[in-house]
């Protein structure tokens, strides 16, 4: 089976979400380019890296390619348990937020260096000081977190996550995370995002 490489993986995921709302019973790779913006041609690239037949000659089955993305890219339906690693503005907001309802994706653990926040906040679930990192994640069975901490803190927190079997780190520090393979770091910064869009081309 062919490795999917990473932004070929981010274009699959968005495309079977806007498959999951298309109504039509056949998409075509130019339709594709015309809701998401990716040519034509790189669409049936990320396609044939399913290593799939799915296709017909005039579009691609809209429900058999969805379910084909699905099964490809999250092959099991078990919960896979997060943590949110800071608790400032950010972190808070995503406390009690509804991003990962329906998903089998669930936040079970918060963490932060400052011990009054741990005490003061309210969450659906339980909130750690920092210290507690490694026995928390290791008990939990936790695989993915979402790091909010202070740029100084972020690759300190990020070597520990990854020494701890965490698969998946969702960076929303402006830091350049230095982690093995084993783990993956999807960076979210607001500010990167923004130099990005207004760099010159």
């Amino acid at each position: 089976m062919k490795e999917i490489p990473a932004p070929s993986r981010r274009r699959l995921v968005l495309l079977e979400r806007l498959l999951s709302t298309y109504s039509g019973e056949k998409i075509t790779s130019q339709k594709i380019q015309e809701l998401s913006g990716w040519t034509a041609a790189v669409i049936r690239r990320d396609i044939s890296l399913l290593e799939i037949h799915c296709g017909a000659s005039n579009g691609y089955k809209t429900e058999d390619l969805r379910k084909a993305i699905e099964e490809r890219l999250n092959p099991a339906d078990e919960e896979q348990k997060c943590c949110i690693v800071g608790l400032g503005k950010i972190g808070q907001t995503l406390l009690n937020g509804t991003a990962l309802d329906g998903s089998p994706f669930k936040l079970v653990a918060g963490f932060d260096s400052n011990v009054n926040r741990t005490e003061i906040l309210r969450s659906s679930f339980p909130l750690h000081p920092t210290t507690l990192l490694e026995s928390v994640i290791e008990k939990e069975g936790i695989k993915y977190a979402i790091l909010t901490v202070e740029k100084n803190e972020a690759p300190g927190i990020a070597e520990r996550l990854a020494k701890c079997g965490v698969r998946g780190i969702v960076n929303y520090t402006p830091c350049v995370l230095s982690v093995p393979a084993t783990t993956q770091v999807e960076d979210v910064c607001l500010l990167t995002v923004l130099e990005t869009l207004a760099a010159k081309k």
